[in-house]
């Protein structure tokens, strides 16, 4: 276990290093979730693990720090089609990739007129090698790293009505290579194996848009999230279920443009998420996780989320190994 704690150190400190050097994701944290959902659980080798999910991010409070300010005049929202697959080369080595295509909008109350804007494309794609380190169906004990690029597929320059290039945060695309880095742990109980503690860190570290606007350089602040949960598997008449508790930790540091901090980008926000897992066989989960704001401190004045929610299906290719799995 000495080695395996060498490796939690180690990509731990790459992620905070690589988060607090570039301290610069835009005016609103109502961007595509793609660092959040990228890795599975360990798979026997050959096996190929796929799901497609629904993301529905609604904003809706106007906040200046920690306070919300009464007026609800603007109101954001973001929805991702989401397709991750995951293939399992060895016991110890695996690959992901993650694809999105994103429906944006942005809406703004004002005395005489409301201003709206709609945008939809391609998003960005991510890909991740993923090394198992411990496998949780040998020991009850899962550990995995994760490192790999985001491409920058989607588009960033695209334009309103009037011809006019639209802000980053409405992109569909970044226009930048960023880095991705992740840890996930899971424990099962030894009173009670169908219950599974489980963390995961996730890091993403932002290279730059140097063509923003046609001649400007933008940079999304870099992010760190962690999360911490539990799932228990329970039988419910015949069909299996999992019901789980996780929370949700999010830091990103302020955007910056031509090398200058931006204002009203960053903050960290606490979210607690009530999920729950439908197995319709041993090959197959429907997942349902709605996702609720219990703090947050943003950079200025930005919308920030008031309510999420992602439904998905999990498709398992291939051999069967375990048991449960922990969303």
């Amino acid at each position: 276990m000495s080695k395996l704690w060498k490796y939690i150190a180690t990509v731990g400190a790459i992620l905070l290093l690589g988060t607090y050097l570039n301290q610069a994701q835009t005016c609103c944290s109502g961007g595509v979730p793609l660092s959040g959902n990228i890795g599975f659980e360990s798979g026997t080798s050959g096996s190929l693990q796929m799901e497609l999910s629904y993301d529905l991010n609604y904003l809706a409070n106007l906040k200046n720090g920690s306070e919300v300010y009464l007026e609800g005049n603007r109101r954001r929202i973001t929805q991702s089609l989401l397709l991750k697959s995951g293939y399992q080369i060895t016991p110890w080595l695996a690959v992901d990739a993650l694809f999105t295509y994103v429906f944006q909008e942005r809406k703004i109350v004002l005395p005489e007129q409301v201003d709206q804007v709609q945008t939809h494309g391609l998003g960005d794609a991510l890909l991740m090698a993923r090394f198992v380190l411990s496998n949780i169906s040998l020991s009850g004990t899962e550990l995995q790293v994760g490192l790999g690029p985001k491409f920058p597929l989607g588009k960033s320059d695209l334009k309103d009505e009037r011809g006019i290039t639209l802000n980053a945060d409405l992109q569909p695309g970044s226009g930048s290579w960023d880095a991705i880095t992740w840890i996930f742990m899971a424990r099962q109980l030894n009173f009670r194996p169908a219950t599974v503690v489980s963390a995961r860190v996730v890091g993403r570290i932002n290279g730059t848009n140097r063509e923003y606007l046609g001649t400007q350089r933008y940079q999304f602040g870099n992010s760190l999230q962690f999360y911490l949960g539990v799932g228990d598997q329970q039988l419910w008449g015949r069909q299996v279920f999992t019901p789980s508790l996780s929370l949700r930790y999010r830091y990103s540091s302020m955007d910056q443009i031509n090398e200058r901090d931006l204002d009203n980008t960053g903050g960290q926000w606490l979210y607690v998420l009530p999920a729950l897992s439908w197995h319709l066989n041993t090959r197959a989960i429907f997942h349902l996780i709605p996702e609720l704001p219990v703090f947050s401190r943003v950079g200025g004045t930005q919308l920030s989320p008031t309510f999420r929610m992602q439904a998905g299906f999990y498709l398992l290719i291939g051999q069967n190994k375990r048991k449960n799995k922990v969303i």
